[in-house]
C-alpha cells in the first residue's frame, strides 16, 4: 500500500472560472467550464457546464447552462437542464428547463415551461454568438512576478 506511487495529472476538463463579490460584470460571457458567481452580472451568460450563483451574487440576463445552481438573486431568462433553487434563492423570470428542484425558502417567480434535452440544447440566446466575451481561467501573478 505505502510502496505504490501515485502520479496526478490535469482533468481534461475546464477549470473553474469565479466572479468574486464586488466584480460587476456587463456584456455577453461565454463559459467553457463550471462558473462560481457571488458579485453582479447583466446581459448573456453561455456555459457548456454548470453556473453556481453563491447568496451575494445577483444575475439580470439571459442564460443557457447544464445546470443551474442558485442561491442568490436571478431575473431574466434562462435555458438548462437543470435548475436547483436553493434556501436563499430566488428566480424571477422564464424557465426552459428538464428539471428543477426548489428548497424550502427558495422562490420561483415566473413561468417555467418542461422540455426534453433535445429542445434545450435545441435552444439558443438571441445574438449569443454575434458578441460574446469568451472567458478563460488565466494565472493570477504574485506583486514580484509583475
Amino acid at each position: 500500500m505505502f510502496g505504490k506511487k501515485f502520479t496526478f495529472t490535469r482533468s481534461a476538463s475546464p477549470a473553474l472560472s469565479f466572479i468574486a463579490e464586488g466584480t460587476k460584470l456587463t456584456g455577453n460571457i461565454e463559459f467553457a467550464g463550471d462558473v462560481l458567481i457571488g458579485g453582479d452580472v447583466q446581459g448573456q451568460i453561455l456555459s457548456q457546464a454548470n453556473v453556481i450563483v453563491e447568496r451575494t451574487g445577483n444575475l439580470h440576463c439571459e442564460v443557457k447552462c447544464r445546470e443551474l445552481i442558485i442561491d442568490g438573486y436571478f431575473k431574466g431568462r434562462l435555458i438548462c437542464e437543470r435548475l436547483v433553487i436553493q434556501a436563499h434563492g430566488i428566480v424571477d423570470g422564464d424557465v426552459a428547463c428538464t428539471s428543477m428542484q426548489i428548497s424550502e425558502g427558495g422562490q420561483f417567480i415566473g413561468l417555467r415551461i418542461k422540455e426534453d434535452h433535445q429542445t434545450i440544447h435545441a435552444h439558443s440566446l438571441p445574438s449569443a454568438a454575434s458578441s460574446s466575451t469568451r472567458i478563460t481561467p488565466v494565472p493570477t501573478l504574485s506583486p514580484e512576478q509583475e
